[in-house]
């Protein structure tokens, strides 16, 4: 064969023709897969069905397989059966096992490595010739990804993909023998294991009670509940790890099918290809394929007698963070399918008045191009769910079978494009110098790439690039590479393809966010290189991590200061409070042994035992440290220990986990909370310090409403709560509120306060999820440790207006609030004399980074962090998700911050 060409397709019917020549479509058993005559010889015999495991068939009403039975399955048919090999992706942030069965015939099962080997030749096109790739590409196996139930109460693939293995593993059908003999199947029955399992327990605990189908009171994992979805880039969480490994260092699949649920009262199931916009770094082949295979799914459900089916509506793929997104820029297929969902296992009753469509492809409920044959509603189960996702997958697995040379050959092409791209156009590679103003989050944005299985380069000697000099140690990031889109995706700006409901209509609301440029969030300098320039000599980098600083100065001194900048700056403070020393803060800039550190230095008494601690900390953080003789700089603020409370309300709430994995990554000891801790404890006792994540106040106060989950978890913080907050600050607590949770403060506390933005109407502001200018005031303690000029991400977020105090007249409140330039009320750092603060303010020009902003106007220059006080505590209004996904590191010092100046004294 020879150069090889992208696939072409002559008409829709030869999609529909070709993909009807898929899989036959047995009859019987449990819907479209059915369970097929075994096979002597290829040890089906001993293959146990899912209901004989189980004790029930999956889809049953009322019952669902544990993670505990559906591993102990896999193991079963993996052992069993010469079809199957079952393989370990990693353990999960509890502990469990994450796996995956390779299925496939039994002559490409002993033949594994040989596949992966070839597979991966064909991921990197640098190692083979067009020639070349066309040879391998007539032999080799298209390898299909299936991930299940990510979302873990989406919970129908879960229990689907018990069966698909069974019938798989037993099948003697030829179309199903033929599937096997071109793919090798990686399914995942589970990506979320943990959620899985505390599903299945809160199911089982409630089942026969009035709660069976109750909403669970904590998210379905650990820390981030449906959030685990939004972490593929960034690799925060053990499965998005785990995953990234097994995809891009190991099998790196050709297509990738993720399977989940949706809304009850709407289409019964979507297929690709997904709704606008795109993201047009990815090749387009990517969005032919989605749409091939995606039509032959489709193809398969109308075959099957499956109505509701709809594409081109609904989802898009604009944002690389979601598991199913993150590898398009690895020039991975990548399908979504979503099936509507009953109450978990028990049925739910949709009358046809109930169905509707959706401003996003399916403005009214009725028969159209992307959705032909409506499902006319009535009753909806989980085996209807466990129906629809086989046969989908049975269309799919046939497609991709028929399709296996050309799928094959567009993976080498995409990727061999991408290196041609890389070398003609710009940009021509990044650069992340080493010189930041915080390590720690420059490494980690390296080793996010890296994770990723973008190739970085260290430099080895000084090399001038865009005429600028750059030293040994940059990390260089050449754009011709196979994952140059995924780069550019995660590293460039964003100008979001602004959408309308109609012609001078409001704005389509993004199904997730506008902008992510990971620079901007992180707060780590990248420069873009647009022309080519003589690389240095180099060495692949394989892990950054975060240059060493020494301790200079005196070797015996007075005092020990060490730099407070960065994150690294805060996670100081608590290793050196750890090890039982006094820390306190400079107020203003002081010079060492001819090093200038800045106000918001750390300095401790000096000792043996603090020197081998700051020792410790310049050494593991890249804070230079340096020991100095005489009197201590004047002005310190002494940082007392914080008893921090987390607030986590009942109804659940994944800016409280994202926030409670970000104190124990940064080594914030803190106590969570719930509803009844507020309303009935003596809060000032025990704490110093209670955090509020973001939630709309109505759904912090009000909760879970009396009947809706089983009595100990209804009802929010409510009157009762509210007092609490309130006596708690009052009698001199510190009460922090991050976003929408801030309105609660402000009304709690009668703050001379108004949020410009929350009610405004789409017309008037709109900014969904993007990046925008912050402009913080460096004498500020809230903002020691920050650059003066860095990022906020801003999502339906909040501006605030200072409004005249009740106690004063206005012209005394602005006189206050103005008292040290325009943005501070302090008569001296750590003291809060005044009764508002302005810590932050949202750029007054150039004020989106990243994204997409209507209105800007009414935010530009406005309050975006506050500090108020309030009898003799305070209130810290953070108007934005400082932490948001554990993403944005530029501003996660403004979190530690508000924790670190509880109690501050001079």
């Amino acid at each position: 064969m020879g150069a090889m060409r992208p696939l072409r397709l002559h008409g829709v019917c030869a999609l529909f023709l070709v993909a009807l020549a898929g899989l036959t479509l047995p009859t019987g058993g449990l819907g479209p897969i059915a369970l097929a005559a075994r096979a002597p010889g290829t040890g089906s015999e001993s293959i146990p069905t899912p209901e004989a495991s189980f004790g029930f068939k999956p889809g049953t009403e009322g019952r669902l397989a544990s993670w505990t039975e559906i591993s102990k399955y896999f193991d079963t048919v993996a052992r069993a059966s010469d079809r199957v090999e079952l393989t370990e992706v990693g353990v999960t942030t509890e502990g469990n096992r994450l796996i995956a069965a390779i299925v496939s015939a039994p002559e490409n099962i002993a033949r594994l490595a040989a596949i992966r080997e070839a597979n991966q030749r064909l991921a990197d096109p640098r190692t083979l010739s067009p020639e070349e790739a066309a040879r391998l590409a007539a032999d080799q196996k298209v390898i299909v990804a299936i991930g299940c139930s990510i979302h873990a109460d989406e919970i129908g693939a879960t229990q689907a993909a018990n069966e698909l293995l069974y019938h798989l593993a037993t099948a003697t059908d030829p179309s199903t023998l033929e599937m096997l003999r071109n793919v090798v199947l990686v399914l995942m029955p589970s990506l979320n294991p943990d959620g899985h399992t505390l599903v299945v327990n809160w199911f089982e605990k409630n089942r026969g009670t009035p709660f069976e189908a109750a909403p669970m009171p904590w998210l379905y994992h650990r820390y981030v509940g449906h959030d685990i979805n939004r972490d593929a880039f960034m690799m925060n969480l053990a499965e998005n790890r785990n995953l990234a490994r097994f995809f891009y260092t190991e099998w790196h699949p050709q297509v990738f099918l993720t399977m989940h649920q949706m809304g009850s009262k709407g289409p019964r199931f979507f297929v690709p290809p997904n709704y606008e916009p795109i993201d047009p770094n990815y090749d387009p082949l990517i969005w032919r394929e989605a749409g091939l295979l995606g039509h032959a799914m489709a193809l398969e459900l109308e075959h099957a007698g499956k109505s509701g089916v709809v594409s081109n509506a609904l989802f898009d793929y604009y944002w690389p963070g979601y598991e199913d997104s993150a590898p398009l820029g690895h020039n991975t297929v990548c399908l979504l399918t979503e099936v509507a969902s009953a109450r978990l296992a028990l049925p739910v009753v949709v009358a046809p008045s109930e169905l509707s469509g959706s401003p996003h492809g399916l403005p009214q409920y009725r028969p159209q191009i992307n959705f032909p044959n409506p499902w006319p509603g009535g009753t909806w189960t989980l085996a209807d769910i466990v129906d629809y996702d086989l046969t989908a997958v049975k269309g799919l697995l046939g497609a991709a079978s028929r399709y296996r040379e050309s799928l094959l050959q567009n993976f080498y092409l995409m990727g061999k494009r991408a290196v041609e791209k890389g070398s003609a156009t710009g940009p021509f590679a990044f650069l992340i110098p080493p010189d930041q103003y915080d390590p720690h989050a420059a490494a980690k944005l390296t080793n996010l790439l890296i994770q990723g299985g973008v190739e970085i380069q260290r430099a080895e000697e000084p090399f001038r690039a865009g005429g600028v000099e750059y030293p040994i140690g940059t990390a260089i990031v050449v754009m011709a590479q196979p994952y140059r889109a995924y780069v550019k995706t995660l590293l460039e700006r964003q100008d979001y393809p602004a959408r309308r409901l109609a012609p001078q209509g409001p704005p389509e609301r993004p199904y997730d966010v506008a902008g992510w440029t990971l620079p901007y969030q992180m707060g780590v300098t990248v420069t873009v290189v647009d022309r080519p320039f003589r690389l240095p000599m180099t060495s692949r980098l394989e892990r950054a991590t975060i240059p060493p600083a020494e301790v200079g100065g005196e070797r015996r001194a007075s005092y020990l200061i060490v730099e407070g900048r960065g994150n690294g700056g805060a996670m100081a403070v608590m290793r050196l409070r750890a090890a039982g020393l006094q820390a306190s803060w400079t107020s203003t800039d002081t010079n060492v042994s001819r090093r200038r550190f800045a106000r918001g230095s750390i300095v401790v008494g000096d000792s043996r035992r603090a020197r081998q601690s700051v020792q410790r900390v310049a050494r593991e953080l890249g804070l230079a440290a340096s020991g100095a003789r005489g009197k201590l700089p004047s002005g310190l603020l002494r940082l007392q220990p914080v008893r921090l409370a987390l607030y986590k309300p009942w109804v659940r709430s994944i800016d409280e986990g994202w926030t409670r994995w970000l104190f124990e990554q940064y080594e914030f000891p803190f106590t969570s909370i719930s509803d009844q801790d507020v309303r009935r404890t003596d809060l000032g006792a025990r704490f110093d310090a209670i955090m509020l994540p973001d939630a709309p106040a109505e759904r912090l106060i009000a909760g879970h409403a009396a009947g809706a989950v089983p009595p100990e978890y209804a009802g929010g913080l409510g009157e009762e709560g509210i007092t609490g907050l309130k006596r708690f600050v009052e009698a001199g607590g510190t009460l922090i509120a991050l976003d929408s949770s801030g309105d609660l403060a402000i009304n709690a506390f009668k703050l001379p306060v108004r949020d410009l933005v929350r009610d405004a109407r789409p017309d008037e502001f709109f900014c969904p999820g993007s990046i925008l200018r912050l402009d913080l005031d460096p004498a500020q303690p809230l903002a020691y440790g920050m650059p003066e000029h860095t990022a906020a991400f801003f999502a339906y977020s909040a501006a605030y207006e200072i409004t005249a105090p009740r106690e004063t007249t206005e012209e005394t409140a602005v006189a206050t609030t103005r008292s040290r330039g325009s943005a501070t009320g302090h008569s001296g750092p750590g003291e809060l004399t005044a009764p508002i603060q302005i810590v932050g303010r949202y750029g007054s020009k150039d004020l989106l980074l990243s994204g997409w902003l209507e209105g800007g106007d009414r935010v530009a220059g406005q309050a975006a962090v506050v500090e108020a006080r309030a009898g003799l505590g305070r209130v810290v209004l953070i108007g934005f998700r400082a932490q948001h996904r554990a993403q944005s590191h530029a501003t996660f010092r403004l979190l530690f911050n508000a924790i670190l100046t509880t109690g501050i004294k001079r």
